[in-house]
């Protein structure tokens, strides 16, 4: 996890100029919180992991000693489409593509005293679709603080659920649909001819993507859910 406080730094030191720059003048974009729909676009980057229950006991398992899950960052780009429901409260479709690659390492014992990892990479390409909910602080000058909650849907188009396991070589295979909980936090800079906005958020599988094959893999394995974090600079005209 060491990769996220690196991201989180850099941010900081790219978010400063812009303290500076939204309260240096008079309020930016006056009537901007008036309309009713904004829209815009999101770049962002992913640190996508699992989250991993194994079997209680893994003895039936002759070699199998360890099962943990690898995080490992990917790219996020989406459609920002937002619709004002009152002061404090926006509603906002952001539907997005991610670029997201994990791993899941076994520990394996060869000939009783040599430990060996078999890791499994797993690429995905999610197109994803979130519904969620902005609460947002009062306008101070030019900047506004907010909080952001709410449910996404995910198809992982590069998934190899139907991918035929070739003789030695198993595949660790997932469901391509999932369900996730988010939340996270962000601050909205109202700069002069458009909005910009850092976020940052969490995600959380609700489903078990685990596709049983009744191999060392998967028996092994009792749930497996996605957990990823995301830093996300919006733009919204």
């Amino acid at each position: 996890m060491h990769k996220i406080p690196q991201v989180i730094y850099l941010s900081v030191i790219f978010i400063i100029p812009f303290f500076g720059i939204a309260q240096r003048n008079a309020p930016n974009l006056p009537d901007y919180d008036t309309k009713r729909f904004h829209f815009g676009f999101s770049l962002g980057f992913n640190y996508a992991n699992f989250t991993i229950k194994p079997q209680s006991n893994l003895n039936p398992f002759d070699s199998l000693l360890v099962v943990q899950p690898g995080g490992m960052a990917g790219f996020d780009i989406g459609i920002v489409s937002n619709m004002h429901l009152g002061r404090f409260f926006d509603l906002r479709f952001i539907p997005s593509l991610s670029l997201i690659e994990r791993k899941v390492n076994y520990k394996l014992e060869y000939r009783k005293n040599t430990v060996g990892t078999e890791t499994q990479d797993i690429e995905s390409v999610n197109l994803n679709f979130p519904l969620l909910l902005k609460f947002k602080s009062s306008r101070m000058g030019n900047v506004r603080f907010y909080l952001i909650s709410g449910a996404q849907y995910s198809i992982d188009l590069a998934t190899r659920s139907k991918k035929r396991n070739n003789g030695n070589d198993i595949y660790l295979k997932l469901s391509a649909s999932d369900l996730q909980a988010q939340i996270g936090v962000g601050i909205d800079f109202y700069l002069q001819y458009f909005k910009f906005a850092i976020e940052a958020k969490m995600s959380y599988g609700t489903l078990n993507l685990l596709k049983n094959e009744n191999n060392i893999l998967t028996n092994s394995v009792q749930s497996l859910r996605s957990k990823s974090f995301h830093l996300s600079f919006l733009f919204e005209g």
